[in-house]
């Protein structure tokens, strides 16, 4: 039964016109984790395709952009913080639309366990506390006191975690750009990679990879209930997210290859290269601040995936695809309360879970999370010709021609992924789709008359 006091939470709104361009821009950077992101994805691309890598990852934003771009449609007619949620629960029912949102909030508690424990670990090397790096317990303990504390930031205001954001990614941007001089430098070229030397040649592999370290830009989308003029800045926000993003990327991976070429970057395809190689680029200083970055890097991904999430969350109670408590909102602070700290919980319990058991924590979370991407930009793009069916004349290329090549784009890299990322990833995806099954399809769907 709801209660009074649930209903006057549930009743408040988020924050409205906190946030400008600037701040929605910085939230979409700094969830990507630029830094954190390139540590443990350079690797594993040159291992893929060699110095194709620049070129893999300029070639696989097309079909994020285009993602992009079908958020900004369906946000221009209706700027609601759950995003791919709400937009393909009108366009495919209650049903799918509750596993869109599943799909969107475990992809998230996945990739906070990998952001906690790049987190841990580098917290503990740059204090030069070797044991404690290399211990489980020490490694999850530490992990979520910073899962807790984000989740603080983001609970106390949206004002306070963009604010956080604009520091965190200036200081993460200033370090990657460090290293491109320094590694360019030390190359003495500027040449463009040899494309001959291409890996294991596993391109769909590569892509997924590429657009985990793209994944994040929706956050812009996220905080569209408390941006000024909520149809058109986060969309600007995301664009300009995602072209500053395909620049960053291509020049650091350029200058990793060019300095240490493609074997050894290949070698540590499963470990941080920023880690191994920035102490012999950079000096022992030089390189506790790149390791110092990338620590940034993935504190400020932890809060700005907590902010989405939490939203995503109490767009779905508001709709009934969730328990209602999840609906509330802090009377102090507006955001939301009961979805920010059952997240937090969440990604608590599966880190330490995580981090106890497995041994490959940081690789397969990776490809796990790629694939959940995957599948909810698929049905994103593939709601925007449903959602405006009947409106479609008028703007067929932004209505249907981009959806539909969108999500072209990426069901022929899942296809063509799956042979690639082993069986590791693939079980983690399909436990988190069945047990989301379970739980969404369990739950009573309201009566007629009484959706809000």
């Amino acid at each position: 039964m709801t209660t009074t006091a649930d209903s006057r939470s549930r009743g408040r709104s988020l924050r409205r016109n906190t946030l400008g361009i600037g701040s929605s821009t910085a939230i979409g950077i700094a969830s990507t984790a630029p830094a954190y992101s390139l540590a443990v994805s350079v690797g594993l691309l040159v291992g893929y395709v060699g110095a194709a890598a620049p070129l893999l990852l300029a070639v696989s934003a097309i079909p994020v952009v285009l993602v992009a771009l079908c958020f900004r449609e369906l946000n221009r007619a209706e700027p609601d913080c759950g995003t791919t949620f709400p937009w393909t629960e009108k366009a495919f029912g209650l049903g799918i639309g509750r596993m869109v949102g599943w799909t969107t909030v475990m992809a998230c508690v996945l990739v906070m366990s990998n952001l906690a424990q790049v987190a841990a670990v580098y917290t503990y090397d740059l204090l030069g506390l070797n044991s404690a790096a290399d211990s489980r317990l020490a490694q999850a303990a530490l992990g979520t006191v910073f899962i807790l504390g984000m989740a603080l930031l983001a609970y106390r205001g949206i004002r306070v975690a963009a604010w956080t954001q604009l520091i965190l990614v200036s200081v993460e941007v200033l370090a990657l750009l460090w290293f491109v001089i320094n590694a360019f430098q030390e190359a003495g070229t500027l040449r463009i990679p040899a494309f001959s030397e291409t890996g294991d040649g596993a391109w769909a592999a590569g892509i997924l990879v590429a657009i985990f370290l793209y994944w994040g830009w929706d956050s812009s989308f996220s905080v569209n209930e408390e941006s000024r003029d909520p149809r058109r800045t986060p969309a600007i926000a995301a664009l300009i997210a995602n072209a500053f993003l395909i620049v960053l990327y291509v020049v650091v991976t350029w200058a990793a290859i060019a300095y240490a070429g493609v074997d050894p970057l290949t070698e540590i395809a499963d470990d941080d290269f920023f880690a191994i190689l920035s102490t012999d680029l950079l000096g022992t200083a030089g390189g506790k601040v790149l390791i110092g970055a990338v620590l940034v890097s993935a504190l400020a991904s932890t809060q700005t995936t907590i902010l989405p999430t939490a939203r995503t969350m109490l767009s779905m109670a508001r709709r009934d695809a969730f328990p209602g408590q999840f609906a509330r909102i802090s009377a102090r602070y507006q955001t939301p309360s009961v979805s920010t700290w059952v997240f937090a919980a969440a990604s608590v319990l599966v880190y330490v879970t995580l981090v106890l058991t497995s041994d490959a924590v940081l690789a397969d979370s990776v490809a796990a999370v790629s694939v959940l991407v995957s599948l909810y930009y698929v049905a994103t793009a593939l709601a925007v010709p449903v959602y405006f069916s009947g409106a479609i004349r008028g703007r067929v290329l932004q209505r249907a021609v981009i959806p539909l090549v969108a999500a072209g784009s990426f069901v022929v890299v899942l296809v063509l992924a799956v042979a690639d990322v082993g069986t590791g990833p693939l079980v983690v995806v399909g436990v988190t789709m069945v047990v989301g099954a379970i739980i969404m399809f369990s739950m009573k769907p309201p009566a007629e008359g009484e959706r809000r």
